[in-house]
């Protein structure tokens, strides 16, 4: 099979699981603001808007349009931090923790019953992959960010000199 071919082919594997799990929440919220609940959930304590654009990597902004619409609709809180007047601190609402511990528990049902089908070999073989990926993505990106930032300090703007070509570094222990 052609690199190309196996390009398209993981792009439309990996559109098609987005959307069968996106029509399962879009009538009632958004994949950025089930992941801001899913981010609070799973803090022990109070979260701060910078500290959620950071995990988001997301405008102010957007995070603050995310957070408006929550508190609407009852998920979270805000509130004035005690020991510092100038710290708003993000808390998950009753309302809010029983509906992501709800999605949660769809959720891990859904891979429970998927990784019966697949069974245990290929589910610890998707595991993996998925791991792999996951890593070199996250490499990928470090490393793009970090180009992008040496151009900027160079002062050099528009497309690399490689005009499309995709830069692409992969540390050999992740090889």
């Amino acid at each position: 099979m052609e690199q190309k071919e196996i390009e398209e082919r993981m792009v439309r594997a990996y559109r098609l699981l987005l959307e069968s799990e996106e029509g399962r929440h879009s009538a009632a919220i958004s994949r950025g603001e089930l992941y801001l609940l899913w981010y609070i959930h799973h803090k022990a304590d109070a979260v701060l808007p910078g500290e959620l654009k950071e995990a988001m990597r997301v405008s102010t902004a957007r995070i603050a349009h995310l957070l408006n619409t929550l508190e609407t609709r009852g998920y979270i809180r805000r509130s004035i931090a005690p020991a510092d007047h100038r710290r708003v601190d993000i808390r998950l609402t009753d309302t809010g923790n029983r509906y992501i511990e709800q999605v949660c528990d769809r959720m891990h049902r859904r891979l429970a019953a998927i990784a019966d089908a697949l069974g245990e070999e290929d589910t610890e073989r998707f595991v993996r992959l998925a791991e792999r990926i996951a890593s070199l993505s996250a490499a990928l990106s470090a490393a793009e960010t970090e180009a992008q930032d040496e151009r900027t300090i160079l002062g050099k703007t528009g497309p690399p000199e490689s005009e499309g070509k995709a830069f692409v570094f992969i540390p050999a222990a992740m090889r």
